[in-house]
This record gives C-alpha cells, structure tokens and sequence, in this order.
C-alpha cells in the first residue's frame, strides 16, 4: 500500500474513531479521496504500455511459479525486477542474447550433439558478441520507438 493509502485510511480512522469531525473536516477529507482516486487513474491511464507488459509477465510469473493470484511469489519477483538497475537488467539481457548467439553457432557447426561430445577442435568461438553500449543503444532504440508507436 502507497504512504498516500495509508495517509488516508489514518486520518478515515480518526475521523471515525477519535476526532468528531466538523463538515469541513469531511468535505476536505472526501476532497484529498477523491483527488487520490483521480490521480490513481489518471496513472494508469498514462501507463497503458507499462501495465500491459506487467499484466502479461505477471501472467508469465504465476505460470512459472505454478501458483495462483493469491500467492504473492510471482508479485514479490516482478517487483524486484523493477526495483533492480537498469544498467544491471542490461547486462543481464546482454548474456543472455551472447549465451544465445554461442549456442545458435554451436548447433549450426554441431547440429544437436551436447558440448561433451564435440571435439575441442569443431568449437567455434566466433560467435557474434554484442558489447553493452551496443545493447543499450538497441534496446533504447527498440523502446523509444515501441512507446512512440503504440
């Protein structure tokens, strides 16, 4: 829950609770909710591409984990996602796409025989490596121009 939820439902409890509330009280009260919701909203509504990819990866997640919404497993990884660097998510895209890029080679000179079976001397280290600027400028560009397009 945001500090702003919280904020509210204190001051819900003391007007209900603890204070006897005036009608100005109220009225302001009912103004910060309703200007809260608005801007909730109006979050959302800015951030279509954002929720749709969360939505999705948290669908992915729940698959994953093998698990149901009411288990937060997948909610606490996707949140350690976004509160990871970007610069580290980055590099970590880069091995990937490298690891990715060695085993496409390996299969196009080895076909299928797992790496214990190959000989050291019909292993091809050549394999197109990406460095991380290149990485970063391509998903930069990737980004910008799926949030320009959609």
């Amino acid at each position: 829950m945001s500090t702003i939820n919280k904020a509210i439902k204190h001051f819900e409890w003391k007007l209900t609770k603890h204070w006897k509330p005036t009608d100005k009280d109220l009225e302001a009260y009912n103004e910060i909710v309703e200007f809260t919701e608005a801007k909730l909203k109006q979050q959302y509504n800015d951030n279509q591409l954002f929720a749709k990819l969360y939505i999705s990866f948290y669908g992915e997640l729940i698959k994953y984990y093998d698990t149901t919404v009411f288990d937060n497993t997948p909610q606490k990884a996707l949140h350690k996602i976004l509160d990871t660097p970007i610069e580290n998510l980055i590099q970590k895209f880069l091995d990937k796409v490298n690891l990715q890029e060695q085993t496409l080679q390996h299969r196009k000179t080895n076909g299928i025989k797992h790496p214990r079976i190959v000989s050291t001397e019909d292993i091809d280290l050549d394999a197109e490596a990406m460095t991380y600027q290149e990485t970063e400028d391509n998903l930069t560009a990737m980004i910008n121009m799926a949030l320009t397009k959609y």
